[in-house]
Order: C-alpha cells, then sequence, then structure tokens
C-alpha cells in the first residue's frame, strides 16, 4: 500500500467512524485535511491529553471524498497509469509498468525478436525512417552486436553520415530510463557493444558516467578524431551557465573514464559545452 492509497484508507474510516485521533494523522493526512477544517467541514478539539479531528459536516465529506478518489470502473488489466488516474485523479500515483517506446534505426538486423529471430529493421528503416517496438519488463528482445546510442534527434536520423561501427543505432531522448538502462546490461551477445553519443557536455558525460557503471568496457563515449577543431568552432559557453551544470563540472574533473576527463579538458579550454548536432558541420577554423 503506498501513501496515497494509506491516506485513502485513513480517510474511509474518518468518513464511518466520525473520528480520528490526532496522532493517527500522517504529515499527507493533515494536508488533506486542511481545507476542511478552513471550511468547517472538519473541527479540530482536546481529547484527553491530545487532539483528534471530528466530522462536522458528514454529507459535505462524502462529496470531497467522491472529488479526491473517483472510483471509476477500471479496464482490466489496467495499466498503473491508468489505475492511479481511476483512483487518485494522478497518473504518477503507482510506478509506471506501462511499456516504453524505443525507437531504433538500422543498417544491419542485429536485432533479435522474443524468439530469437532477426526483426527486419533494417528494411523498416530504409522504407519508413525509423523501427520501433514496446520494451516492457523482463524484455526478450537481443542486441547481436555493436548498437549506438544517440541524444538528439537531429543526429539520430542522420547517423549515417558519421559513418560509425555499428550496425543500430538507439534513440536515448537525453537520459534514458532505467527500464531501457537495465535492458542494456542484460545483453548477453559476445558482440554486443555500446557506443555513446551524447552531448559533450557536463550532463552528457554525466549520463556517460552512469552508463559506464552499469555495463563497464562495453560502453565507449565517440570521440571523433576532429572533436577538439568542433569544439573550438562551435562550443558554446551558455551550455555552462546553470549552477547544476557548473558543479557537475566540477565533480567531473575527478571521473574514473580517460575519455571523459579529456572532454572536461577540451570543455575547460573552450570555456563551454558542444551539443552533438556539432557532428553533422564541417570541423575546422572558419
Amino acid at each position: 500500500m503506498n501513501s496515497k492509497e494509506q491516506v485513502r484508507a485513513q480517510l474511509e474510516r474518518f468518513a464511518r467512524e466520525g473520528t480520528l485521533a490526532g496522532t493517527a494523522c500522517s504529515k499527507a493526512l493533515r494536508t488533506r485535511l486542511l481545507p476542511l477544517l478552513a471550511s468547517g467541514i472538519v473541527a479540530e478539539e482536546r481529547a484527553g491529553a491530545g487532539r483528534r479531528f471530528v466530522l462536522a459536516d458528514r454529507q459535505a465529506f462524502a462529496r470531497f471524498l467522491a472529488r479526491q478518489f473517483p472510483a471509476a470502473d477500471l479496464p482490466g488489466p489496467a495499466l498503473s497509469r491508468v489505475t492511479g488516474l481511476g483512483r487518485f485523479r494522478d497518473s504518477k500515483a503507482y510506478s509506471s509498468d506501462t511499456p516504453e517506446i524505443v525507437a531504433v534505426r538500422a543498417a544491419r538486423d542485429v536485432l533479435l525478436d522474443p524468439d530469437g529471430q532477426p526483426v527486419a529493421a533494417a528494411a523498416a528503416t530504409a522504407h519508413h525512417g525509423v523501427f520501433a517496438f514496446l520494451l516492457s519488463a523482463g524484455s526478450r528482445y537481443r542486441l547481436e552486436g555493436p548498437t549506438a546510442l544517440i541524444e538528439n534527434p537531429a543526429l539520430f536520423t542522420q547517423w549515417e553520415r558519421l559513418g560509425l561501427p555499428v550496425g543500430l543505432a538507439l534513440y536515448s531522448q537525453g537520459k534514458i530510463s532505467g527500464r531501457l538502462l537495465d535492458w542494456l546490461v542484460r545483453q548477453t551477445a559476445s558482440r554486443f557493444t555500446l557506443l555513446h553519443l551524447p552531448d559533450y557536455d557536463p550532463a552528457g558525460l554525466v549520463e556517460h558516467e552512469r552508463l559506464c557503471r552499469r555495463l563497464g568496457s562495453r560502453v565507449e563515449l565517440y570521440w571523433p578524431e576532429d572533436l577538439e577543431a568542433r569544439f573550438h568552432r562551435y562550443a558554446n559557453r551558455w551550455l555552462l551557465d546553470r549552477p547544476r551544470q557548473r558543479a557537475a563540472l566540477a565533480r567531473l574533473r575527478a571521473a574514473a573514464s580517460p575519455a571523459v576527463r579529456a572532454v572536461v579538458a577540451l570543455i575547460d579550454r573552450s570555456n563551454g559545452g558542444l551539443e552533438q548536432e556539432a557532428l553533422l558541420l564541417p570541423a575546422g577554423i572558419a
């Protein structure tokens, strides 16, 4: 039972019994009672050495419960976000069990379906520009070769221009979810590796360190030979403008990864971060 369910159970018990001991009230429950106290629907009074809440207007309290907890008829089986909305008007009341949409662009069919058969992702990419599948808990899709993880849509849609030594690119949409990371960790094929293409800024490097902690030597930061020249031409100091970014940069100077420390050195010399779209622009001095 989560906190919202506990509050609901306490309020329903309050509706039945008409009184509620102050010592039985959590902070969340007291917050719910504040507008009822202000409107006179609930009263607070002394009870022995403590305090208690008393229902002053049962009908108004019943209407309050109906508004707070719709008690909608839920279709079965309902996903957690639907259940949360139906019970509490809050789709995030429960941990999400909604399958994740994973978008890929493939040059070769290195993605296997739950039956172990190659998925025609390369043909789908050629005809439609992208292939997508639903990733749920315990998904049995498998990656059989080198894979790229690309942060932003512009580079994801044109990843072939980089000539990467991989057969498939995953779209990370920034920081990847814990579910997608868990799935990557579960890949067991000996040829599976992950080439990470983030923004070359503190946020992107923090994400790379997160991947390294889970995937170890199987993940590598993409480092084109002309990265320093691209920093010189396209680095943006506004990417370091937020205090959180500057604090992350300070921590990254002691990162375990040599590649991360090397990018930090480029950031320091350029006084700016580099968005990955710069990989699609010409390098060198203008």
